[in-house]
């Protein structure tokens, strides 16, 4: 009985882990002998994403992979980065991009010239951001190469410099464009979700058309993807966190300490929310002044940090070299999204509380402009 029971967990197994496969594969003419690295965002990873690869053959390619829910995932190609001096200029459109969804069957056609001009199909959903990408990629790429051709060659005229500096400017336009137009025919999609979160992140869009786009998104069709909740809970937190409203509850037991915090427990005091993440050198070079300012003000203010990481141990280490002696929270998922509830676009963020928790202040960037301003405020 023992051992079929077992049999049955086995099999049972193995069918969940079917469940979550899909399969990607096709031809993208000028790849040869080479891999391609795949990046899929992973909350367990340790940087936020898991990478894997997959072997070309004359162009051919064929992989299958798992994946948890519907998400945006990136393929990349070593021969076709924009490389300047020792390092390389970041763009999109050297990418193979494509929607990976449990049991997605994603077919791949086209050609790697200086971008990479191949785009998924074989759902909606892929045939969707392939229209998107398959638009604005070539107008990507002549733009960079524009910005390579000025990091390589020192030696053009002031005038060619203001030609292609026009030019440039004509081609950003085109894509925000674009960008635009994709958004209002394609934000109930998961391109369209992903695209908003992503230029979100870039300062690309203001809160106010999100909020306007998310009305259109259908609800019932991606209220569990994660793209859809953080989307809706920053919509929330820009409505929610302006000057004089209440601050969103910040609590749990991720800490530095294991110890479970609440907020609420430091009203009485001013408080700074300090939105940071060990990876930021802006955040970790600000934390002296920071720490000053509160010690020059121990008797009524206190600061929280809320640390964009995966690393428990790398968050502790950090704060032990920085001598960072206050209470520390890790963004997580969901309720625990502080960067979402709060809106977090940038880093460092400081948002300053009032002794009821209302906010006073909000400040992107590490500046003595802040602590000049907070010291009016508590006074």
């Amino acid at each position: 009985m023992k051992k079929i029971m077992m049999l049955c967990l086995v099999a049972l197994v193995v069918l969940q882990a079917q469940a979550q496969e899909y399969k990607i594969s096709g031809t993208i003419k000028g790849l040869d002998q080479l891999n391609g690295n795949i990046f899929i965002e992973d909350e367990n990873a340790e940087r936020g994403f898991r990478i894997d690869s997959v072997r070309f053959d004359k162009g051919a390619f064929s992989y299958t992979g798992v994946i948890n829910e519907p998400t945006v995932v990136t393929m990349s190609f070593r021969s076709l980065l924009k490389m300047a001096g020792r390092g390389y200029i970041p763009t999109k459109c050297v990418l193979l991009s494509y929607v990976a969804f449990p049991g997605a069957d994603i077919k791949v056609n086209g050609e790697a010239k200086d971008f990479c001009d191949a785009y998924p199909s074989g759902d909606a959903e892929n045939e969707i951001l392939a229209k998107f990408y398959s638009q604005t990629s070539p107008l990507t790429n002549e733009a960079v190469n524009i910005m390579l051709k000025h990091a390589k060659d020192t030696t053009l005229s002031a005038e060619l410099k203001k030609a292609d500096e026009k030019r440039g400017d004509e081609l950003n336009s085109k894509i925000e464009k674009l960008r635009v137009d994709f958004l209002a025919k394609h934000a109930s999609s998961i391109a369209g979700l992903w695209l908003m979160e992503d230029m979100i992140i870039r300062s690309q869009i203001e809160m106010s058309q999100v909020a306007e786009l998310m009305e259109k998104v259908d609800a019932d069709k991606y209220k569990d993807l994660s793209y859809y909740k953080t989307l809706a809970s920053r919509v929330k937190g820009y409505k929610e966190t302006g000057i004089g409203m209440k601050a969103p509850a910040i609590a749990g037991m991720n800490t530095q300490d294991g110890k479970d915090f609440d907020l609420k427990m430091l009203h009485g005091k001013y408080v700074i929310i300090d939105f940071w993440g060990t990876w930021c050198g802006a955040c970790l070079a600000g934390v002296p002044e920071m720490k000053k300012f509160r010690d020059a003000h121990a008797d009524r203010l206190q600061i929280v940090g809320v640390a964009k990481d995966d690393n428990l141990e790398k968050v502790q280490k950090c704060m032990e070299k920085k001598e960072m002696n206050w209470p520390n929270i890790l963004v997580g998922k969901d309720d625990q999204d502080f960067v979402a509830k709060y809106n977090v676009q940038g880093y460092p963020t400081k948002i300053l509380l009032d002794r009821s928790g209302k906010i006073l202040l909000r400040s992107v960037g590490e500046g003595e402009e802040f602590y000049q301003e907070v010291e009016k405020l508590i006074q």
